[in-house]
């Protein structure tokens, strides 16, 4: 398969989940909700800590920047920490990347912004950082790991994480200014 019809096929999808994903979600639940009734003994339980919820510690990952510096949850502790997880062939994604990038601009000391580039090549990533200028650190989830930690399904998705640790926001598919001025203000910072 070449790139282009690889990366064509990533943006349709891209687009087709934002579309139907509540859709989508509501029949995935009705499903796993009957599955787990008709075969509950090979349905493993889910612990309240499996999923990143609102008011829950953030899952702890290990990740290294596009400059091979440290970029794990422990890193950031201490300060307010937005992570917006994208790719570069996703279009919401370059939708939403200018009000990620003012995010980084308006952080001064106060809060810090992580990017978490997924299903996304080193050499993609790079050309599209350059292109977008982004002001932020990148991290590259090459394996998904952290990806399925956070259970993201598609990009974009972004968490909002206080200085504790503790996610105050979630929004999953493209944030709006209105939407994040909201989600700041949850993990304690009013811009």
């Amino acid at each position: 398969m070449n790139t282009s019809n690889s990366s064509m096929r990533k943006r349709i999808l891209c687009h087709w989940q934002l579309r139907f994903s509540p859709l989508t979600a509501g029949i995935v639940l009705a499903v796993a909700l009957q599955a787990n009734s008709l075969w509950a003994q090979h349905v493993h339980p889910v612990t309240s800590g499996s999923a990143p919820l609102v008011g829950a510690a953030a899952v702890p990952f290990e990740l290294k920047t596009m400059e091979g510096k440290a970029a794990g949850l422990e890193t950031f502790r201490g300060k307010p920490l937005v992570i917006n997880f994208f790719a570069s062939w996703c279009d919401p994604c370059r939708d939403e990347m200018p009000l990620i990038n003012e995010l980084a601009a308006k952080a001064v000391g106060n809060y810090q912004v992580l990017g978490i580039a997924v299903e996304d090549s080193r050499a993609a990533v790079t050309e599209y950082a350059k292109e977008a200028k982004l002001a932020f650190p990148i991290a590259l989830d090459l394996n998904s790991t952290v990806k399925r930690a956070y259970r993201i399904f598609g990009p974009p998705a972004t968490f909002f994480i206080d200085r504790q640790g503790i996610i105050r926001d979630i929004v999953i598919g493209p944030i709006t200014s209105e939407r994040a001025k909201e989600a700041m203000k949850r993990v304690g910072f009013a811009r």
